[in-house]
């Protein structure tokens, strides 16, 4: 049960968390020496943070030890006032001890209990930072991957075209099984992080394809992790090489604008999806593979759907895509051809985050001044854009935010006078 804000706020302030506010169910402590609630500083780090929340100095570890006298006495507080609505905090988990973790691989390579040392080896890797770190320092990655490779068994019989005989029930049981096997496998690999050793372990032709598989033809949630997977590996920046053998995998970029096109109800699916988009459209030659199976669309309406929504990742990842598919004129053309895509990025403008700004303005800079008519800079500044850009140019975006109104102001300017008595009607931000 969540407390109610009267409860709150009768929290004692040393119980709460400093980042969350939140009533500390697991308080652990920096080596700054302040305590947070573990959920709360593991994300801080997960975001990419280096230093103490409070004291905003670098932390040299991120060793987190637990505050049993802080945690006794909060868990005392919320018994007294269980009359109040507040439940006790529960039991923390603990960490991933680094021996059981090589147990359990081993037993993985033994073929002993394999799915439920796969699914607990799974759990363990969402739980925490730490317990990824341990899971990858325990030589995870070639055992996950080789578990992944016999799927190429199961294909045999799920892939054929003309399969004769139908299996028994028991085929039938172990092959649902080792399909299940590869998804655990699958989801554990999608939250490790990936140094350039075990990359080269995923990144063949026949481990591609497998993940590919799952992309296309694997359940809601396989499909996510094979999306996840595949944005982690394709993110190195250097690896050109990879990036185009995932967009020639037949099927694969379709599958990824299928799990898009989900994002109403698959919103994890959507992000894993366009970060995956982010990372391969990075290289020139893949971007017009991307528009030629029908992405533009499918982001646009997702701008449209998504501008006013406070939750913004989904917004700045389409944003960011179609910055990089306008670089090129079959992009430019795309986005020219379909209907409220200029408006779709004006809308974006000032009303989600800086980033998603500047990337939504790159995009409308691209096109625009490559516009073969009018029509074009006449629809961005019947959308209200002009305006924004006087707004922009005087505000605290980014230089290159700054930059980029300030040419489109003076390409727009005389579409603007123009047209004035229409677009004087201003057009709310």
């Amino acid at each position: 049960m969540t407390p109610t804000k009267l409860e709150i706020a009768n929290i004692p302030p040393y119980f709460r968390c400093p980042i969350s506010l939140n009533l500390m169910s697991d308080p652990v402590s920096l080596c700054t020496g302040i305590t947070y609630d573990r959920v709360s500083i593991e994300r801080w780090f997960d975001d990419g943070n280096t230093t103490c929340p409070a004291t905003m100095q670098h932390v040299h570890s991120r060793d987190l030890t637990p505050n049993h006298t802080l945690r006794r006495l909060i868990q005392e507080w919320c018994v007294k006032n269980l009359s109040q609505g507040v439940e006790r905090i529960p039991t923390p988990k603990q960490p991933a001890d680094l021996l059981q973790v090589q147990h359990s691989l081993q037993d993985i390579t033994d073929g002993y209990m394999r799915l439920d040392n796969l699914q607990r080896l799974h759990s363990l890797a969402r739980e925490s930072e730490k317990n990824r770190r341990c899971v990858l320092e325990a030589g995870a990655v070639p055992v996950l991957a080789s578990v992944l490779a016999s799927l190429q068994n199961v294909r045999l019989n799920v892939d054929q075209d003309d399969p004769g005989e139908e299996l028994d029930k028991d085929s039938m049981d172990m092959m649902s099984e080792s399909v299940s096997e590869c998804e655990e496998a699958l989801g554990t690999l999608a939250l490790l992080p990936m140094n350039e050793k075990n990359r080269k372990a995923l990144t063949g032709p026949t481990q591609l394809d497998h993940i590919k598989w799952f992309l296309v033809k694997g359940s809601s949630e396989s499909r996510v992790y094979a999306a996840s997977l595949l944005g982690n590996l394709t993110a190195v920046e250097h690896d050109v090489e990879f990036k185009l053998a995932v967009a020639s995998q037949d099927l694969l970029l379709e599958g990824l604008v299928s799990l898009l096109k989900e994002g109403n109800s698959n919103p994890k699916g959507a992000i894993a999806s366009l970060k995956c988009f982010v990372a391969i459209c990075s290289a020139r030659k893949n971007r017009l593979k991307a528009i030629d199976v029908g992405v533009v669309p499918v982001l646009v309406d997702k701008i449209l759907l998504m501008a006013d929504n406070s939750d913004n990742q989904i917004t700045e990842l389409a944003v960011c895509v179609l910055e990089l598919l306008c670089a090129c004129a079959e992009g430019r053309a795309a986005v020219c051809d379909r209907p409220l895509a200029i408006t779709a990025l004006v809308k974006i403008v000032l009303r989600q985050s800086k980033l998603a700004t500047e990337h939504a303005l790159a995009a409308l800079w691209s096109v625009c001044r490559s516009a073969p008519d009018a029509e074009i800079q006449l629809e961005a500044v019947r959308a209200g854009l002009f305006t924004k850009l006087l707004v922009l140019v005087q505000s605290d975006h980014s230089p290159r935010t700054k930059a980029i109104s300030s040419h489109l102001l003076r390409l727009l300017q005389n579409t603007w006078r123009e047209n004035s008595l229409e677009c004087f009607i201003v057009k709310p931000l």
